[in-house]
């Protein structure tokens, strides 16, 4: 700092010869991308479960199961923490079949979290190479250009392991009657699941290096809690959102051992998981349309839901010809809310499609901090489905 006198003209020589130097540091700054990339991967190490995975990886390449094993935490907590540690780039992954392989990008990075976290005078040493961002380098490495399949939050987790209790039958049946169809759908609203579509699967909603294994599909929603949409973004939110998470899932393998049982073929596509995108599959099965958000909207919950499937053998499913909701497109066309709701701006307007935002994955907060803002600032989920449909027919939108 300088003090300085005005009407000094030797001290306001050195003040602008500050300024001067002042400037050429303002120029060597990074790039906000550069620093934003920072910024993440240092968040990304700040978590001790993260330090962790990452140190359970230091010596190779490890299974998701395995990680799973040695951190003694719910399955879905630890989805979670992967989920984030692979958006900043720091693990590879691959999979193998049901199951996914962890590694890290960078071989020295248990080194470099190590080296930069040394204290030597109470200063921080950070060695040049310990993060190294260009616009398509990080740590070291070029970046993976990892393909996080749809968020609309189904927000896609990594595959996981199959929870079924029950082997699929060697030779499956293909035709179910419909006392058990009916027995089914009595189970799934016992569980507490909000509606059950059926759909046969069209192949542009497939995730790529995904291979499902039958072409018809057992759409369910099950409700997203209040105790979830009245909790602030953070830890706690994302805490319930994993709980959530789990108990769907279960929910969604116990139905599908239930088919099993009675001599049906099944693959789960797991409310967490990448298997296929779960919304755009739960419009095909007629249960809502997807709104502007990217999330389905359905007449019993809004947006204020998760999706789920059962993939099954059976041929003869009740598929319906017509989707009977296209008209809440019309509706998410001229509103916006959702949109002026985000505190993360992760939704920008699409100008070449009214009905769609565009979502800014590494912005949107829904998967790593259980935030819901998209979902509360919903006039389905504030008025509910009847008051928009109503308030439509007065638009005379059709």
């Amino acid at each position: 700092m300088i003090d300085c006198n005005l009407e000094d003209n030797n001290c306001i020589e050195k003040l602008k010869e500050a300024l001067n130097e002042f400037d050429e540091i303002i120029k060597e700054l990074p790039k906000d991308n550069i620093l934003y990339n920072q910024s993440e991967i240092l968040k990304a190490i700040s978590d001790p479960l993260r330090l962790k995975i990452l140190y359970l990886l230091k010596n190779g390449e490890l299974c998701a199961c395995h990680i799973d094993c040695a951190l003694d935490k719910p399955q879905s907590t630890i989805s979670h923490h992967l989920n984030i540690l692979k958006r900043s780039n720091l693990l590879n992954w691959r999979k193998e079949g049901k199951w996914t392989y962890f590694s890290l990008s960078n071989p020295k990075l248990i080194e470099q979290i190590e080296n930069m976290t040394k204290t030597q005078k109470g200063e921080i040493s950070l060695e040049n190479n310990s993060i190294c961002c260009e616009s398509e380098e990080i740590i070291g490495g070029k970046k993976e250009k990892e393909k996080e399949e749809g968020c609309g939050c189904g927000c896609g987790s990594f595959v996981r392991p199959d929870q079924s209790k029950i082997d699929n039958p060697q030779n499956p049946k293909k035709e179910i009657e419909n006392d058990t169809l009916k027995k089914l759908e009595k189970k799934s609203k016992k569980f507490g699941i909000k509606s059950i579509g059926y759909a046969k699967i069209p192949e542009n909603i497939l995730n790529e290096n995904h291979d499902l294994q039958y072409s018809n599909a057992i759409v369910i929603t099950s409700p997203i809690g209040m105790d979830i949409i009245d909790e602030i973004p953070g830890e706690k939110a994302q805490e319930l959102n994993n709980k959530l998470y789990e108990k769907f899932g279960n929910i969604s393998y116990e139905l599908s051992d239930y088919l099993r049982s009675v001599g049906f073929a099944t693959q789960v596509a797991h409310p967490e998981g990448e298997l296929i995108d779960l919304s755009r599959l739960g419009q095909v099965a007629g249960l809502g349309d997807i709104g502007k958000n990217g999330l389905l909207i359905t007449p019993e919950l809004g947006p204020r839901l998760k999706v789920s499937a059962i993939l099954t053998s059976i041929k003869n499913l009740p598929i319906l010809k017509k989707n009977n909701h296209k008209w809440i497109k019309n509706y998410c066309e001229v509103c916006g809310k959702c949109i002026k709701g985000c505190p993360e701006n992760a939704l920008i307007e699409n100008d070449n499609n009214l009905t769609k935002a565009d979502i800014i994955d590494e912005k949107c907060i829904g998967c790593s901090q259980g935030c819901t803002y998209c979902i509360e600032s919903c006039p389905f989920f504030e008025k509910g489905y009847d008051w928009v449909k109503e308030k439509i027919n007065k638009m005379k939108i059709e």
